[in-house]
């Protein structure tokens, strides 16, 4: 097949990602293609296993039936893996984005070296491949987040503070455990939620291309879409905002610096403050079990915790506003561990983020919960496969009985 005839299948198939399902004449007119040529690229998309017709639709009282056009459903799938200090979180998911399997496996504090988590990303990945489905389906990749920075055009992690590691070789490690069967993406895992969230909001409305995911675990950094394209910065560090000081009598940070906003807003910081150390057992991987003892406590009206989150609200607020005076998107989402505490922390990070807007009023970035929660990251993980196959950094499958790939059953 020519390049040419190769790239245009691509549009098409981008074209269904952001705005499917779609009429063939609708399919065409978005692309710029002649009815004949649409038909043609269709029908080999059909054959790939990638596009699928679905059910007519019946337009008007008296219009004929039209049938629409998507993703095919029934054929790939893609995954997405997230491995945090706590726990190591895994998805599959088709290729129009339902949910085959999602499993969540506890990582014990011991665990947090590379080869340690790798370990439970493996056994999490292989879970995922063998109880995910009951038909037979290709695997089109796997996207790889970890909490900090990455190279992702290699696929090794630089940097990231609340794990310990520098320079590893996590895609090498990854494509090992999955024999070379699949590719692999690796990223931090903002830059992969951001993308989710745009697709989780409506596809054509200007909020979703133009916004910053912060993420809440263990410390702070942000996904920032702009006009829809996920922006790197010029050493690929756009977004490691943690460390941003926003109160420079502040207490220590991790980092050695006073006042940065993970010392403030950070879920580690958070928790330190909230709850008594009995309570907190001095753990990092047990961040999931204070954040739940935060819940309980904040629904009871426990004076120490409300008030605490409503401080942290606060600085995330300010926070949010440093960097929509930077940015101007049009909307700053709250994700991660945040979204479980955004009953408290929301409506105070809302007034802080209304009163240092240098221009208020209805026009102003909107500041909001995570519609992805907890998952954004992994969904986007698997996303950024899907994304990889649009935009021509891996090739096409040719069809999907073919012998290449792996199988998720």
């Amino acid at each position: 097949m020519s390049g040419g005839a190769d790239a245009t299948q691509r549009t098409m198939l981008r074209h269904l990602v952001d705005y499917g399902p779609l009429s063939r004449p609708e399919l065409g007119d978005g692309v710029g293609l002649a009815r004949a040529t649409t038909s043609a690229v269709v029908n080999a998309l059909i054959r790939r296993g990638l596009v699928a017709e679905l059910a007519a639709v019946q337009e008007g009282r008296r219009g004929r039936p039209t049938t629409l056009l998507d993703l095919d459903d029934e054929h790939y799938a893609v995954a997405g893996l997230e491995i945090g200090v706590d726990r190591v979180l895994s998805a599959v998911y088709t290729l129009r984005g339902r949910e085959l399997l999602r499993t969540e496996r506890v990582v014990e504090s011991e665990s947090v070296n590379p080869r340690g988590l790798l370990r439970h990303a493996q056994i999490a990945l292989r879970e995922a491949l063998d109880q995910s489905a009951s038909g037979a389906r290709r695997l089109l990749g796997v996207g790889v987040s970890v909490p900090g920075l990455v190279d992702a055009s290699t696929g090794t992690v630089k940097y990231v503070p609340s794990l310990g590691w520098r320079d590893v070789a996590l895609r090498a490690g990854v494509e090992e455990a999955l024999g070379g069967r699949a590719p692999v993406l690796v990223d931090a895992d903002a830059d992969f939620a951001a993308p989710a969230e745009r697709r989780a909001r409506p596809r054509a409305g200007q909020e979703a291309s133009s916004l910053v995911y912060l993420t809440g675990t263990y410390g702070i950094s942000a996904g920032v879409l702009a006009d829809g394209l996920l922006w790197r910065g010029g050493r690929g560090m756009a977004g490691e905002v943690g460390h941003l000081i926003v109160d420079p009598d502040g207490p220590v940070c991790v980092c050695g610096r006073r006042g940065c906003f993970e010392a403030r807003a950070g879920l580690p910081a958070i928790t330190a403050e909230a709850l008594e150390p009995s309570t907190r057992r001095g753990g990092r991987a047990d961040l999931p079990a204070a954040i739940d003892e935060l819940v309980i406590r904040a629904r009871s009206a426990d004076q120490r915790v409300v008030a605490t989150l409503t401080r942290a609200g606060t600085w995330i607020g300010r926070g949010a506003a440093a960097l929509a005076a930077v940015i101007d998107p049009r909307v700053i989402v709250l994700g991660g561990h945040y979204a479980r505490l955004v009953p408290w922390l929301l409506e105070p990070a809302r007034r802080a983020f209304a009163e240092a807007q240098l221009v208020p009023g209805d026009d102003a970035p909107a500041l909001e919960a995570s519609a992805g929660a907890d998952w954004a990251t992994a969904e986007g993980a698997a996303l950024a496969v899907l994304k990889s196959l649009t935009e021509g950094e891996q090739a096409l499958p040719m069809c999907p009985t073919g012998q290449t790939g792996a199988e998720v059953r």
